[in-house]
């Protein structure tokens, strides 16, 4: 069990060391190695990942296919071995299982990586448990797989901020050897290649960036028989033609531009968040898309403790409990250790199926059901709340009518407490697009003294100043127009918009065209214009890709992406790191909700229609909301797809006693079958729509 070796490698502190990445090894505080490997290895490296886990999901893991009791009692066996072979309990608890305290693992490196490192030091190599399989055991197999990715991943968003430091602060031929290392861990990454490139072109030494465009440039052929994407050959021809800036970065603006380091114009506003915030009532922001409205509510919460970000999705407003549903797992996640009694896990599991036993529950059947069912989300916030102070509910206009409900319930029974964390909300909206039934509800929040609305104005030219002030603006462009003259300027065309002046200063910082903003009349088409410039400057793989996940909409992943467009979720994990490179999007979504609206009005219909058919197709397969499936076959031009998902949708809003959705559901159905000349269908569908709407009548 145990081999000696050279002191040399002693530890020589109290330690042990679990390393994950290459071939996994645990290592006594003396130098010893001690055998890990199969289960055991199974059980330490799912610890390290997840942290303190149930015995019940490790003996699901390890043991799938054996009666529970059974399978405890080899988790037991196993543990007692693990323990004798290393003469210490490394896995302490009893019903829930975690690593002790004393074991370091090398992940925290990848997890927690802050800089540490000085340039000629290496991250963790290698694959996580590598040379490792668990083929016989399929759901430990798929997290294995998954972690792999995930570790991967951080390790080279390590090396890539660690790049980024080193050139800030001048090492340029530090950052050269970080970047070369990178390109050893991820050969294939054109990223990485560019940035190679850049370094090369900002230390003055033009062939070495040359040569390295062509080393990219000969491995592409020969293992993807595929030339270099269309910004990896722009750089080189600039770089060519000594046109390149050297001291900009790989497609990354300034963190000023990307996030103003203070907020102007806003006084106003906040102290009217000031006045509520004292009062105990939630908050509701108004404002134009641009407004800073997010950022404004995001900079008051700071200054207030922890907060919860709960965002909605294009999308969710036709899906009844769609961003309810998100909401609380995102509570739960904050929360992990939070009690749920019985009855609330029960209700819960009406929207989230991981929570459901393994008894089936009936739809809703009458008013006091759907008051328990409401009353469980009110007992589940309660219970998640001591983790924060407040919770930011984004874009609330893209809410589905009964998350708007299930929120004025709870919002009226806390606030009305006014005790607790709990009883701090802040709500963001784009004024003008609340359906009536969503501005009826706040209306009767502020009506009974419960809320406020704080309504966002346009920047003043002098905020515009102020704002400019605070970017990194070009030479070339302070030399051709005074900044109070560009402030007019950005005034005028962009309505005091923030996001409107942050888009064009972006656009001459990455371009350098400065004659966009000399020429007012290319300015008024405000923010749409200039990100299509943005978009016009991608790959055409990256473009696609950025239409399949702005047709999508909602909770997309890469994999629903690639088979929307039918390509390798390779190619668009590559794309995808050129749309991040280009802040088109941020980690999983887009970078803001304005340019996944560009993306959408910049394609043309009939390729507009074909994604949308083919994310039908997609969605259908990963069992998503009838709802969803259903708008996506119209919006693709083909009703009579649409039809019979509009119909399923109905049905399963009746079920959760949503019948407001379900006669629109029905109306919807009705509708694409008269498209689609199937007349029968659509009577039935109307009888159904009518027969709801009786029974709204009676209960009303």
């Amino acid at each position: 069990m145990e081999v000696e070796i050279p002191w040399g490698i002693m530890t020589g502190s109290s330690d042990w060391r679990f390393t994950l990445l290459g071939s996994p090894q645990l290592i006594a505080p003396d130098g010893r190695f001690i055998r890990c490997e199969g289960k055991t290895l199974a059980l330490l490296a799912y610890l390290a990942v997840e942290g303190a886990t149930s015995r019940a999901r490790l003996v699901s893991l390890l043991w799938p296919e054996t009666e529970e009791s059974a399978a405890r009692n080899n988790l037991v066996h196993l543990l007692r071995r693990l323990r004798k072979a290393c003469g210490a309990s490394l896995v302490p608890g009893h019903e829930t299982l975690a690593l002790g305290p004393e074991v370091r693992t090398d992940i925290a490196d990848v997890q927690d990586h802050s800089g540490a490192y000085e340039a000629g030091d290496a991250l963790p190599d290698g694959a996580f448990l590598d040379g490792v399989d668990y083929d016989d055991l399929p759901d430990l197999a798929d997290w294995l797989l998954a972690a792999r990715e995930q570790f991967s991943m951080r390790r080279l968003q390590s090396y890539h901020r660690r790049i980024d430091r080193l050139q800030a602060a001048g090492r340029v031929s530090d950052a050269i050897a970080v970047a070369e290392r990178l390109l050893v861990l991820d050969p294939l990454s054109e990223e990485t290649w560019r940035t190679l490139m850049r370094l090369h072109s900002h230390a003055g030494d033009r062939p070495a960036a040359l040569r390295a465009y062509r080393r990219c440039k000969d491995l592409l052929r020969r293992e993807l028989d595929a030339e270099p994407s269309a910004p990896t050959a722009r750089l080189a021809r600039e770089i060519d033609l000594g046109v390149v800036n050297a001291d900009a970065s790989d497609g990354r603006l300034p963190i000023a531009v990307l996030r103003p380091p203070r907020l102007v114009g806003r006084d106003v506003a906040w102290a009217e968040m000031e006045d509520a915030w004292a009062a105990g009532k939630q908050i509701f922001v108004f404002g134009d898309p641009g407004a800073g409205k997010t950022r404004l509510a995001q900079d008051f919460l700071r200054s207030k403790g922890t907060w919860l970000y709960l965002p909605s999705r294009p999308g969710d407003r036709d899906v009844p409990f769609m961003a309810a549903a998100r909401n609380a797992r995102a509570r739960l996640a904050a929360a992990p250790d939070a009690a749920l009694s019985p009855w609330v896990r029960r209700e819960l599991s009406r929207l989230l199926p991981e929570l459901r036993d393994d008894d089936d529950l009936a739809p809703l059947g009458a008013d006091s059901e759907r008051y328990m069912f409401f009353l469980a989300h009110l007992e589940m916030v309660r219970a998640t709340a001591s983790t924060y102070q407040a919770t930011l509910n984004d874009d609330i206009q893209y809410y589905d009518s009964a998350t708007m409900d299930l929120g004025a319930f709870m919002f009226s029974h806390v606030l009305a407490e006014g005790s607790g964390p709990s009883a701090r909300f802040i709500s963001v909206c784009r004024r003008g697009e609340l359906t009536s039934h969503q501005e009826v509800l706040i209306e009767r929040l502020v009506m009974a003294g419960l809320a406020v609305r704080v309504d966002l104005t346009p920047l003043e030219p002098e905020d515009v100043v102020s704002l400019l002030r605070d970017l990194p603006l070009p030479e070339s462009l302070g030399t051709r127009l005074p900044i109070r003259d560009l402030a007019a300027r950005l005034h005028e065309y962009g309505g005091g918009n923030p996001q409107f002046v942050l888009e064009a200063i972006r656009h001459v910082i990455e371009t350098g065209d400065v004659e966009t903003l000399l020429e007012p009349k290319r300015l008024t088409r405000g923010h749409a214009a200039l990100v299509e410039r943005r978009l016009a400057r991608l790959s055409s793989a990256a473009l696609q890709v950025a239409r399949a996940a702005a047709v999508l909409r909602a909770d997309f992943t890469l994999e629903q992406i690639s088979e929307v467009l039918g390509v390798t979720v390779f190619d668009t994990a590559n794309a995808w790191e050129e749309l991040d490179a280009a802040q088109v999007v941020a980690g999983e979504s887009f970078s803001h909700d304005l340019v996944a609206e560009a993306i959408l009005t910049s394609t043309p219909a009939h390729v507009r229609k074909l994604l949308h058919r083919a994310a039908a197709r997609v969605l259908a397969r990963y069992d998503a909301a009838p709802a969803r499936v259903a708008r996506q076959w119209l919006d693709g031009g083909d009703a009579g797809q649409s039809a019979p998902w509009w119909l399923r949708a109905a049905r399963a809003a009746e079920e959760t006693l949503r019948f407001r959705e379900a006669t629109e559901f029905y109306a919807a159905a009705a509708e694409a079958f008269d498209k689609s000349a199937d007349m029968e269908a659509a009577d039935r569908a109307r009888r159904e729509q009518a027969r709801v709407t009786a029974a709204m009548t009676s209960v009303g």
